[in-house]
């Protein structure tokens, strides 16, 4: 449900089942040592599945920020770059957005797949039940801080994704309001939309390789260290 790329709501159910089966007969034969024996009651089964949909939940929803970092990014650079009405279905969210915060969606989701990012997400899987044996609920303190820092990483990487085109409008609409004082007959505002499209998708064209090359790197690190190097 909230891992990258095969848990998008776009995605079939049934898909999202089949992968979620998979990588559990995947893992399966290599944990089975860290497996505890069969609960003594129901109660018991009900406290171990709960602290493990904690725990999967938190891994899950750490990874969903960078994710929905990028659509974020994307509506940031539409509203610099006067495409802020142009809206659509972003498969990603499932929601309505503008189409550049779709875009920036799947490019996300298809760096992460191309480059093995989900793959460290599954690495990240196994090792919880090093760090969180089963039956042992994570501490609130770190969960805390694991969230706060996926937070602050995502927020980064999505501003660094979005800052061309920041840095765009700070300057167009400076000297937009400049031409205007200064040469009050002509009706500025009627160029100025057109202008501000055409230029911005070419400053977006330039600095988007190297902002979602950035987000990938920064992405693949924190699932690396936590966030913690």
């Amino acid at each position: 449900m909230l891992a990258p790329g095969w848990g998008e709501q776009s995605i079939p159910v049934r898909f999202r089942l089949s992968a979620a089966l998979l990588a559990v007969f995947a893992l399966a034969p290599g944990l089975m040592s860290d497996l505890p024996l069969q609960p003594a009651d129901f109660g018991q089964g009900i406290f171990l599945v709960i602290g493990e949909v904690l725990i999967g939940l938190m891994l899950g929803a750490a990874a969903r920020m960078f994710m929905a970092a990028a659509s974020v990014a994307g509506q940031v650079t539409a509203m610099h770059t006067g495409l802020g009405f142009a809206m659509q279905l972003d498969p990603m969210q499932q929601a309505q957005g503008n189409v550049l915060s779709a875009f920036f969606s799947l490019i996300a989701v298809v760096l992460v797949l191309s480059a093995g990012v989900h793959r460290w997400m599954l690495q990240g899987a196994v090792d919880s039940y090093i760090l969180f044996p089963v039956g042992q609920y994570p501490n609130m303190a770190d969960v805390a801080e694991y969230g706060t820092r996926a937070f602050v990483e995502a927020f980064r990487l999505g501003l660094q994704i979005a800052a061309p085109a920041i840095a765009f409008g700070l300057i167009f609409n400076l000297a937009l309001g400049l031409a205007a004082r200064l040469i009050p007959q002509i009706q500025i505002f009627f160029i100025a939309l057109p202008s501000s499209i055409m230029i911005g998708l070419v400053v977006v064209m330039i600095g988007m390789g190297a902002g979602f090359m950035t987000w990938l790197n920064g992405f693949d690190r924190f699932l690396m260290t936590g966030g913690g190097g």
